[in-house]
């Protein structure tokens, strides 16, 4: 069975992927006066890449803390 944590974390590298494509194709470019133009697209896709990080890792020490104790814990 797949653990909510790592649920999660398929959730957010997904809306991290997501963020990323869209400030691409959308955003990042520079201005005719020459200032860079960017959208909040890119720290998004950076707080939910750091977010999916964390989630695997939790998920990753909850699996192996419940493989050497025995214990399901949800």
């Amino acid at each position: 069975m797949t653990s909510k944590l790592f649920i999660s974390g398929s959730i957010m590298l997904t809306l991290a992927a997501l963020s990323g494509l869209m400030e691409s194709l959308f955003y990042g470019d520079i201005g005719a006066d020459g200032v860079l133009q960017e959208s909040l697209f890119l720290p998004l896709a950076l707080i939910f890449l750091a977010l999916a990080i964390i989630l695997y890792g939790l998920s990753l020490i909850m699996q192996v803390k419940t493989r050497v104790t025995g214990t399901h814990m949800s």
